[in-house]
């Protein structure tokens, strides 16, 4: 029986799949369009009957959920009837006499233990940054059958994904690498990206964009364990404070970031969730008579907006700040470039640290940039401090002089006397 399916790779995409070597390592500009290339690639084969006990690893069970309704079922539906089956609380996928394990390495209990005749690891910057998560679990199931894999994704700093390409590009046995950028995507509009990335900072762009490995692992922020050393301080009567708030109620977190404006230093964060409005008010007003009557900044877009006009009748300084695409990019931009020249300081707190360096982008398919933390994580703390940080103004320092030493001022008054055309000897050749 023939059948016909209307997917087909693009030339770049194929090659990957067309390669006979057992590890194809893909570092990748986002968009390229691997996954779906990798979805495609499975269907084919399963069809064809090229493997029968397929394996594909993500991130979380969410970007699971989207690539198997988005990329495999709107193509699986063509087939005839009885020729495939997802069984969505397994995560297994039937495709003709093959079959498709996805696993996630938010819960790594559920990799371990089979073998596989074929495998894709997906976002490999992301799950490969786990080193025994690879020893341990993947890299042995790959054993059985002399398993092929096509391990690939944005790099994301350096570790095991870059020790894989380094194999490739050294040749050697069973390895080979490969490198793409968003552009290699035909499909994309490529100068509508041109347009977005500039304003982009730079390391951002080698690594989202052109795929480079870079040793900094921050995707959008660089520096941030330099800049948040400092515990929580008390208020100071002299000084002015601002808090940047962004909004929740039950399953992110309303968060509540305070900078004191006359030095750029974060003085206190609260965070917290599952809380009615009027209490999350009262903590709002409570944070701000605290601190001086701190302005509060906060995301005035859906629910924020009563609640800001709330805080406003109720004698609290507030500032809206409607978020729209064009808004959330200029104000994480500020944020990335204020940290990355260290204008500001941040309390040591390891959820902060950890969520900075976990937010990232993506590009839609018309080409505009979205900052936005990955599936499954959290961005309430970038966008208390982004809004925070937004009011901010950079420290003039003044730079005094130091003293010149004697041999200094004699250094000086020797070149004055030089340019003057003096005699500045201090003794006569006879």
């Amino acid at each position: 029986m023939k059948i016909q399916l209307g997917i087909k790779n693009f030339d770049k995409q194929q090659t990957v799949f067309d390669s006979t070597v057992r590890y194809k390592i893909v570092p990748k500009g986002r968009r390229f369009g691997l996954t779906r290339g990798m979805a495609n690639n499975y269907i084919r084969m399963a069809l064809e009957r090229k493997f029968t006990k397929g394996l594909w690893v993500d991130t979380v069970n969410a970007n699971i959920e989207r690539y198997v309704e988005r990329y495999f079922i709107p193509e699986l539906k063509k087939l005839p009837e009885g020729y495939w089956q997802w069984k969505k609380q397994q995560k297994i996928l039937y495709i003709n006499k093959a079959y498709i394990d996805f696993r996630s390495v938010d819960n790594p209990e559920n990799i371990e233990g089979f073998g596989y005749d074929y495998a894709f690891l997906n976002e490999a910057g992301i799950i490969l940054k786990d080193e025994y998560l690879w020893n341990n679990a993947i890299r042995p199931m790959l054993w059985d059958y002399s398993c092929p894999a096509v391990i690939g994704g944005t790099p994301k700093g350096k570790g095991v994904f870059y020790e894989l390409y380094q194999r490739g590009l050294t040749n050697q046995t069973n390895y080979q690498a490969f490198k793409f950028s968003t552009f290699d995507n035909p499909y994309l509009p490529h100068q509508e990206i041109l347009e977005e990335i500039k304003s982009m900072p730079q390391r951002v762009v080698n690594q989202e964009i052109y795929a480079e490995f870079l040793d900094d692992t921050g995707v959008v922020f660089t520096g941030v364990t330099a800049i948040a050393v400092l515990q929580p301080q008390e208020q100071l009567p002299d000084h002015t404070y601002v808090i940047g708030c962004d909004l929740a109620k039950v399953q992110d977190y309303t968060v509540l970031a305070v900078y004191d404006r006359k030095t750029n230093n974060q003085v206190y964060q609260m965070r917290f969730n599952q809380l009615e409005w009027p209490f999350q008010k009262k903590k709002i007003k409570d944070l701000s008579m605290k601190f001086n009557r701190a302005l509060v900044i906060l995301d005035s877009t859906g629910i924020g907006e009563p609640i800001y006009d709330d805080l406003s009748r109720d004698g609290v300084p507030v500032e809206g700040v409607k978020f729209t695409n064009d808004s959330k990019k200029n104000l994480i931009e500020k944020l990335a470039n204020w940290i990355e020249m260290k204008n500001i300081r941040m309390l040591y707190l390891p959820e902060t640290i950890n969520e900075l360096n976990s937010f990232t982008y993506d590009i839609s398919s018309q080409g505009r940039v979205r900052y936005e933390a990955p599936v499954g994580f959290h961005d309430d703390i970038v966008y208390a401090h982004a809004l925070a940080v937004k009011s901010l103004q950079p420290i003039i320092k003044r730079v005094i002089a130091p003293e010149m030493t004697v041999v200094q001022r004699d250094i000086n008054e020797k070149i004055k006397a030089i340019s003057e055309g003096e005699n500045i000897l201090d003794y006569e050749i006879v």
